[in-house]
């Protein structure tokens, strides 16, 4: 935990370090929800919320987007809900075009903060994030992803498997 708690001051500090020379700056919230599953493991989804701040700086078309959130993610296997929630720090490049568009791309840190049912589920969770966003104006934003688990999330009965979900969020920067 310590470990998260200072990637994430080192990402805001990253961020202010670009006030001077970024184009414009972003500060907000969001939330929503995802649908989450584990690869692998042939299991039924999980509904959850997910939501938390941002910060963002724009240089003309490029921009560089970190987020801490938390997300509630698993899924349903061999009759049993498997149920994780876990602290999100996505740190994602932005390609803006027509405007309102972006495209958004980068890796994903999760931490594991509670899990029902799992036996060695891992703490870490290390994932890639895809998606495309959309400025709705009045700094009001909307998000749709895909992440997708590199590491092994959870092991047990001699299976294993990666975090993977879709997540829809709005949100609205201060800034």
């Amino acid at each position: 935990m310590k470990n998260v708690i200072k990637s994430v001051v080192l990402v805001f500090v990253f961020f202010y370090s670009f006030q001077l020379s970024a184009q414009s700056l972003d500060l907000g919230i969001k939330g929503g929800v995802n649908y989450a599953s584990i690869s692998n493991l042939d299991s039924d989804g999980r509904l959850g919320f997910t939501g938390g701040v941002f910060v963002g700086a724009r240089f003309n078309t490029l921009g560089l987007q970190a987020e801490v959130l938390f997300s509630q993610q698993g899924g349903r296997f061999n009759q049993s809900e498997i149920e994780t929630d876990y602290v999100l720090v996505p740190v994602l490049a932005k390609l803006h075009f027509l405007r309102i568009f972006n495209i958004q791309f980068g890796p994903q840190f999760s931490y594991l903060l509670n899990e029902k049912d799992i036996l060695g589920s891992e703490k870490v969770d290390i994932s890639g994030a895809v998606g495309l966003g959309l400025s709705l104006g009045s700094g009001l934003r909307a998000d749709a992803r895909y992440n997708f688990g590199f590491t092994d999330a959870v092991a047990f009965d001699g299976a294993s498997g990666k975090n993977r979900f879709i997540s829809l969020a709005l949100g609205y920067s201060f800034l």
